[in-house]
């Protein structure tokens, strides 16, 4: 990264986040309370270390009744304590791997993140004479809860802090989200950031995100165009006999995408930017719409390894990008799509597939 040409925080110059490749992972979405203290959990940043991994996003749920509710919380069932994310931070840091602490609203209806939304001021007809602001409320729970996470992550010495990821609903919410960033900067000193979609982007101005230190995109670009007759029923497509995809083609493929990533650093004053949701599953043909967990196709390992190299090799030398952390180190939820090929797991982690050693490769590369 020429730091000349990006623009970082004069007091993060020397943070590592801005400071070294980012050949980073995401650890323990919708992980359960106790699931950081298992022993086959506590093992992890050894292995993450093994296999190139520099970075974690550490996720801590949170919860909501549902996509509506005005109040957020932890729960005794989905959300880790306290105490065992400072455990695991200790782990990660002792086998030097960085954190991007990432707490997770986890709506427990069902929904997305992205779906919680509610009317506007001057879209209630107020009938009756009531007046109910309804963002004021979801906002002061969530700023809450937000401090509450920056001032852990202050006293554990988490490397960096993510206030939230996909929460689209909320996004054109700027006074709101400024709050959100002031409150946190009074508890917690290193950089902080947003992840947004390519939604986000498109359909708010963001002006809130100008106050951030470095941009987090969850990005999960086609990296091979639809094939010939295709047919999408969500779960069976035409996939099975997709051509297979060589690094070059994908690269080639992809690399379009590098004037839209400048762009949208440009937008928002030249602020680097990491992938912090990139992936693709070892199922054959999920090249085509990485970000699909539904598709039941078989086991390719080499398809995945390919996308993941294709990629370092596009952004690599991308001024503003920071890397990548990789959708995902580990499985929690049971996906029965990614099971019953005799030739391997179909879901996105890496462990034991072609992809580590990519991942190995790109993180040895840069230390030499």
């Amino acid at each position: 990264m020429d730091k000349t040409k990006v623009n970082i925080p004069e007091k993060f110059k020397d943070h590592p986040i801005f400071n070294e490749r980012i050949c980073g992972t995401n650890f323990g979405f919708m992980a359960k309370r106790g699931y950081y203290l298992r022993p086959e959990t506590i093992i992890q940043p050894k292995i993450m270390r093994e296999n190139g991994i520099n970075w974690a996003t550490l996720n801590m749920n949170f919860c909501q009744k549902n996509y509506f509710s005005t109040d957020v919380y932890l729960d005794f069932e989905y959300s880790s304590s306290a105490f065992e994310i400072s455990e695991m931070v200790k782990r990660l840091h002792a086998e030097g791997v960085r954190v991007l602490f990432k707490p997770a609203l986890t709506l427990l209806d069902g929904g997305w993140m992205g779906l919680v939304r509610f009317p506007e001021k001057g879209q209630l007809c107020q009938i009756n004479g009531v007046r109910k602001d309804y963002w004021s409320d979801w906002f002061a729970s969530f700023t809450e809860a937000l401090k509450y996470f920056s001032d852990l992550s202050e006293r554990i010495g988490v490397d960096a802090l993510i206030l939230g990821a996909e929460y689209f609903g909320t996004e054109g919410q700027n006074q709101y989200w400024e709050n959100v960033i002031k409150e946190v900067r009074n508890n917690y000193g290193s950089p902080i950031s947003y992840e947004f979609t390519c939604e986000s982007r498109k359909h708010y101005d963001l002006k809130w995100m100008d106050t951030l230190d470095f941009l987090c995109y969850s990005y999960y670009p086609p990296a091979a165009p639809r094939n010939e007759g295709w047919v999408d029923d969500l779960v069976n497509p035409t996939i099975k006999d997709n051509p297979h995809y060589t690094v070059e083609d994908m690269q080639e493929y992809l690399f379009p995408r590098r004037k839209r990533i400048l762009s949208i650093s440009e937008r928002f004053g030249n602020k680097p930017i990491a992938f912090t949701e990139f992936g693709v599953r070892s199922a054959h043909g999920c090249c085509m719409e990485p970000y699909n967990f539904m598709w039941d196709s078989p086991y390719d390992g080499q398809e995945q390894a390919n996308y993941m190299e294709a990629a370092f090799r596009t952004f690599d030398d991308l001024d503003p990008w920071m890397g990548l952390f990789w959708w995902k180190w580990d499985e929690t939820q049971d996906r029965p799509q990614y099971k019953g090929d005799p030739n391997g797991d179909r879901g996105f982690t890496i462990q034991g597939k072609p992809a580590a050693d990519v991942m190995r490769k790109w993180f040895l590369d840069k230390k030499k």
